[in-house]
């Protein structure tokens, strides 16, 4: 099991990174750079609007069809027709809802034909994530790992012909990236449909009232759960436009300061994706998952808890170089939400463990007091503080759902073993912080100031033993010979 999620992550994140980073850096910022801060704002809040209702295309469907596939492979024949039928009706729903909301919120025009659009985009990229749940279930997770960064790499090529190629005749448009979009998800929507088809046996769509009603009633709770988590990461962007006199502006400002958040939170969702099927399929089994947990976590939280200290610390310089105008509040926001990316991280690792042993209604408790939080903290710190107080709102609901996540999955929360590592964490983050203060008192340019936190706090996770990177090298390589 430990063998299985070392060789996979290992390969995930390296075309992950590779791919995303060139996308985050090279294309996204370029954008917009390019289209200037109020047309990306604007863009920037729709596609948050579009993805805010992407539960009545899901309904939880990917994750409760995750875990039934990874049980039990041969439920892909017996699934696909009922869930793809059971996904044209949803979509209906889908429009439906979030154009009347639209409608009443007052959008219209150049608006109302771009948020058309992001919503189509969306559906193709729902269905995606269900077609991959087939895939990783069926624990081809190299190949799941591929189609992950596949739109992405279809962007990078039509978006890189359009702002470099010299094949335009005026400026770029916000509209051609989001057309790119469409492009890039229905190309791969396309190729995760005909790998589902072959790869599950699949040979004809019979869809079975009873089969239909049992999957409704078993994917609510993992709806709920979705919802509740899409709230929290996506309404905040919504309400900066909407609620703001300049709220087109202050959308562009905050999206300088969540681009590279959203980025680094991918490998947490990452990670997440990955344990759901193996953890599944282990507990199906009879097997523990804690220890693949255990050795997950460290993985995870070591380099993100380091990475975001770091970050935090020098955000004005990091927004420096990343934009031609980076705002003041982006420079706040983008520090808090450095520090969002340690309990995102926890909650991937607790959420998921909850998730594969079944815990839905315990999980979904946790996430939907967490999206109350969110939109009342929102509601109060957006008007008062702008993107700033987005961010706050980001930090303190993460926290505490991270906190209820581990409370929920520890049940000895005060033994030796849990406070020790709590304790070593702690000092972590204290010593790459200070480490970082040092530097920049000494008079050291601020890119050299973050090498020497990046150092400091890998080598007291080394040191203690947080992360074992030859240990696991031996796993990895092991599983490769066995392959």
């Amino acid at each position: 099991m430990k063998r299985k999620f070392l060789v996979n992550i290992v390969f995930l994140l390296t075309v992950s990174i590779l791919v995303k980073a060139f996308w985050v850096l090279g294309i996204d910022r370029t954008v917009q750079n390019t289209v200037g801060e109020a047309a990306y704002g604007s863009y920037f809040s729709l596609f948050g609007f579009s993805v805010l209702f992407t539960l009545l295309l899901d309904m939880g469907l990917s994750g409760f069809n995750n875990r039934a596939v990874s049980a039990d492979p041969g439920r892909v024949k017996l699934y696909f027709g009922n869930v793809l039928l059971l996904r044209l009706l949803l979509t209906v729903a889908y429009f439906a809802v979030t154009l009347t909301v639209a409608l009443a919120l007052g959008y219209s025009g150049r608006q109302l034909s771009l948020l058309l659009v992001l919503m189509v985009n969306q559906v193709m990229a729902s269905m995606i994530l269900w077609l991959r749940s087939n895939i990783s279930g069926m624990q081809y997770l190299f190949l799941d790992s591929l189609l992950s960064v596949a739109d992405r790499l279809v962007m990078i090529i039509i978006c890189s012909v359009l702002l470099w190629g010299g094949v335009t005749d005026g400026p770029f448009r916000i509209e051609w990236f989001v057309w790119a979009q469409s492009a890039a998800y229905f190309t791969v929507m396309c190729l995760a449909l005909v790998t589902v088809v072959r790869m599950g046996g699949v040979s004809g769509v019979r869809p079975d009232a009873r089969v239909l009603r049992n999957i409704i009633v078993t994917g609510l709770p993992y709806a709920v759960v979705v919802f509740a988590m899409t709230v929290c990461w996506r309404l905040d962007s919504v309400l900066i436009e909407r609620l703001l006199p300049d709220g087109a502006l202050q959308a562009g400002v905050y999206a300088q300061a969540f681009r590279l958040f959203d980025a680094f939170a991918m490998i947490p969702v990452m990670f997440g994706g990955l344990l759901l099927p193996i953890m599944s399929r282990e507990l199906a089994t009879g097997g523990n998952i804690k220890p693949l947990a255990s050795m997950a976590g460290r993985m995870l939280l070591v380099p993100v808890g380091v990475v975001a200290v770091t970050l935090a610390s020098c955000s004005g310089e990091v927004l420096d170089l990343l934009y031609a105008t980076p705002a003041g509040g982006a420079v706040t926001a983008f520090a808090l939400l450095m520090m969002t990316l340690i309990p995102v991280g926890l909650i991937y690792i607790y959420t998921t463990m909850l998730t594969a042993a079944g815990r839905m209604k315990r999980l979904g408790i946790i996430t939907l007091a967490g999206m109350v939080m969110n939109i009342v903290l929102n509601l109060i710190l957006i008007p008062r503080c702008q993107a700033p107080g987005a961010a706050w709102a980001a930090f303190s609901t993460q926290s505490l759902v991270a906190l209820a996540s581990f409370l929920a999955v520890e049940r000895n929360l005060l033994s030796r073993q849990s406070v020790k590592l709590v304790s070593l964490f702690a000092l972590m983050l204290l010593l790459t912080f200070a480490a970082g203060r040092l530097a920049v008192l000494a008079g050291m340019p601020w890119m050299a100031a973050a090498a020497v936190q990046i150092v400091a706090g890998m080598a007291f996770a080394l040191a203690f033993r947080m992360i074992e990177p030859l240990k696991s090298l031996k796993l990895i390589i092991a599983g490769t010979e066995s392959v």
